[in-house]
């Protein structure tokens, strides 16, 4: 799976959400001036975005990168970002309290109390799930009726730390090409809900359009 996100993801098929996700950084009032944490960095693709975004203005972005998967950190080491990488649990963040401006969450499970209690006083939590429209294209393949996935806002809407401050939703559509789209199922969860002969299916076309949707909301950490 981490292989497949990072030959899928450095196809640039996800580039308008990297781009938003720079844009909203950048946006912070400490702009690229600050300490962002990436819980459940993979390969280390948004923070490789990140940091190239940092460079090209001189700025001094520094970059944390959590992950439950070894293989997926050690891939991001080997992108040499000058980040600090540590392989762990979203629920057992090995950071100290208040130490962190901004949090990125990109499809990753999340624990509201240990993000809350690493974040700075009045720092960000950026989260992006998938919207309803995601996929739509891909799942055409593997279910008579889209079924889309919630994500994790439940969680922090629910939670007396977080304040939902901004949405901004990214819709456009991607074709995608060849092997990527193998690959492009294999990044997800619904590959996990697809039998041998869908996967062989899906591995079989060479081309597949789609909308892809992205939900990115941006919550404040309050005091609780």
């Amino acid at each position: 799976m981490i292989k497949s996100r990072q030959r899928f993801l450095n196809g640039g098929y996800y580039q308008p959400l990297a781009d938003a996700l720079i844009t909203a950084v950048n946006n912070c009032p400490l702009g690229f001036e600050q300490r962002l944490l990436d819980i459940g960095c993979g390969e280390g693709y948004y923070l490789q975005q990140l940091a190239n975004a940092a460079k090209s203005s001189n700025t001094n972005l520094k970059l944390v990168g959590l992950d439950i998967s070894k293989a997926g950190v050690r891939l991001a080491a080997n992108r040499k970002l000058g980040a600090q990488l540590v392989v762990d649990s979203a629920y057992k963040i090995p950071l100290f309290d208040n130490s962190i401006d901004t949090a990125l969450s990109v499809f990753s499970p999340i624990c509201p109390d240990e993000t809350a209690r690493v974040l700075s006083a009045d720092g960000l939590l950026m989260m992006v799930g998938p919207g309803e429209e995601h996929l739509t294209g891909l799942t055409a393949h593997i279910y008579e009726q889209h079924q889309p996935h919630g994500g994790n806002f439940n969680v922090l809407d629910e939670h007396p730390a977080f304040d939902l401050k901004e949405q901004i939703d990214v819709k456009t559509s991607i074709t995608v090409k060849g092997p990527d789209i193998l690959d492009l199922l294999t990044m997800t969860p619904y590959y996990w809900h697809t039998s041998a002969e869908q996967q062989e299916q899906v591995a079989a076309l060479t081309l597949l359009t789609t909308p892809v949707h992205f939900s990115l909301r941006i919550y404040q950490r309050t005091s609780f």
